[in-house]
């Protein structure tokens, strides 16, 4: 049975493009890659990683059809991000080249939030509630 979730997977037209950005902007560890995949992590901990997958490599693997790479993408999900201060996070991303769609904004319940996307146009939230 499944337990547990080694990895989420981003389908991306450039995949080195990509792992660039999520080593050398977010942080994470690259710990695997070539032109069809890439797979990093947060930190040397046991748990999720990140993997790049290109959209012509998994439509080897898969229907064509199921895959669609040439299709733009369509911004239905996205990866949130609890920070200790996503204010402070948005201005050192921001300093890194990181484009971000949406400035930290606050919600009615409190929660300080933003968004920027990667160089494919996948979306992440970093997030907070302010300590009173």
């Amino acid at each position: 049975m499944i337990d547990h979730v080694n990895a989420h997977a981003l389908t991306v037209r450039n995949v080195r493009k990509c792992a660039e950005f999520y080593r050398d902007k977010i942080g994470l560890k690259l710990m695997e890659l070539s032109d069809e995949f890439a797979y990093l992590k947060f930190d040397d901990k046991p748990g999720l990683g990140l993997a790049l997958v290109s959209a012509e490599g998994l439509a080897q693997e898969i229907p064509k059809e199921r895959v669609r790479p040439g299709e733009s993408l369509l911004q239905r999900n996205y990866f949130a991000v609890f920070l200790e201060d996503a204010d402070r996070a948005y201005e050192e991303l921001r300093q890194k080249g990181v484009r971000f769609v949406q400035p930290p904004a606050t919600r009615s319940n409190g929660q300080r939030y933003a968004f920027f996307e990667d160089p494919e146009g996948n979306l992440w939230e970093i997030s907070h509630f302010p300590k009173e």
